[in-house]
């Protein structure tokens, strides 16, 4: 049976799609330019659900990035013939039925497809599978449930905004900048004046004290060495929606692994990272196939600057120095396959070397006390 498409072509230009900021849900809307005010205006909502976001009320760059993630282009209906691109780790934005006519599109990834029989008629295509999603965003964020090829719409990849958002987002940073800039100038007056006695060390205290106070981490080893930290930023967006900031930690030129820490300031999204990464059903691995683990999850600023607060001031630019790793070369293995064996097999061989080395840490620990005594 042959889909609708979205939108009528007489509706062409409700062409983008924007993740709304009350209920998170994707929808096709227009956008519009007038003066430094962007109107979002929904495509079969009436005018009252309209919004507008004027170009001076982002406080800094991060919440301004955040803003701009919430478009992309339009999603397109998944049609019967589209079946077999609905593979294991196929982004999806699908439908959630919360009462009549209240349908909301969450992201999701195709945890697995309970292959039905398709039939033709008429030189039509009717699909009768089943595929069970693993929901990023939504009430169900974190949860597998099953629906059919009617619920579901393809993400378009392709990362081109439109003209009119990216207009509007270089007025709001030249807006966000420029105070930033005279502020940089008039510091420069008074450099002279800065004590000497002052420590890198007191410096990245004080940046750390600076950040939000509900900072949370999620500390991962066994990362691919050829990886750089925007590459698995991009990455973790592609697949939770979450913006994060990652840091990627010097390693030893014996080591063949890399140790990193992803940084974010709101438990809610912190909760999400966590799910996805702790999903048993799945395992992110880098082109070397090395798995990710878990070492730690943190949340408040005290248990973090305990742990690495010595690297969250960190130059992210000098962190990828020499490492020119891409977002692809980040992937997700599911259960079942023979990707996801090797990849816990892997995952336990490392786990287990890890263990062996915290016993040889205590061990050290022991002996060097034993000899002071």
């Amino acid at each position: 049976m042959e889909k609708k498409p979205l939108l009528a072509e007489s509706d062409y230009y409700y062409r983008v799609e924007f993740r709304a900021c009350k209920d998170d849900a994707w929808y096709a809307t227009r956008v519009s330019l007038e003066g430094e005010t962007l109107k979002v205006k929904y495509f079969n909502f009436p005018d009252e659900y309209d919004n507008a976001f004027r170009a001076s009320e982002f406080g800094d760059l991060e919440k301004l990035q955040e803003f701009g993630e919430r478009f992309r282009t339009l999603s397109k209906q998944a049609q019967d013939s589209d079946c077999r691109s609905l593979a294991e780790g196929v982004w999806v934005c699908a439908c959630q039925c919360f009462g009549d006519d209240d349908l909301r599109y969450y992201d999701a990834v195709v945890d697995g497809v309970q292959h039905g029989k398709h039939y033709w008629k008429a030189g039509k295509e009717t699909c009768f599978c089943t595929f069970i999603l693993f929901w990023l965003q939504g009430p169900n964020a974190g949860n597998l449930t099953a629906t059919t090829i009617q619920d579901i719409c393809m993400v378009q990849l392709e990362r081109q905004l439109d003209p009119v958002v990216a207009s509007f987002l270089e007025m709001a940073r030249r807006k966000i900048e420029r105070p930033a800039k005279e502020k940089q100038c008039a510091n420069q007056s008074v450099v002279k004046f800065c004590s000497p006695e002052v420590s890198c060390h007191d410096r990245e205290d004080r940046v750390i004290e600076g950040t939000k106070k509900n900072m949370c981490m999620i500390l991962i080893a066994n990362i691919g060495r050829e990886l750089c930290p925007s590459a698995i930023t991009e990455f973790l967006h592609r697949h939770t929606s979450v913006s994060a900031s990652v840091f990627i930690f010097p390693n030893l030129a014996s080591e063949v692994y890399s140790r990193g820490a992803i940084m974010l300031d709101s438990e809610k999204e912190f909760q999400k990272l966590c799910d996805f990464l702790n999903n048993p059903n799945c395992i992110v691995i880098s082109s070397t196939e090395r798995p990710w683990v878990v070492l730690e999850k943190l949340v408040g600023l005290k248990k973090i600057k305990a742990s690495i607060g010595r690297f969250v001031n960190t130059s992210t630019n000098i962190l990828q120095k020499g490492k020119s790793g891409r977002s692809d070369s980040l992937k997700v293995v599911y259960s079942g396959t023979q990707e996801f064996k090797i990849a816990s097999d892997m995952r336990d061989l490392f786990l287990e070397f890890f263990n062996h080395q915290e016993r040889l840490h205590k061990r050290l620990a022991l002996e060097e006390r034993r000899v002071c005594n």
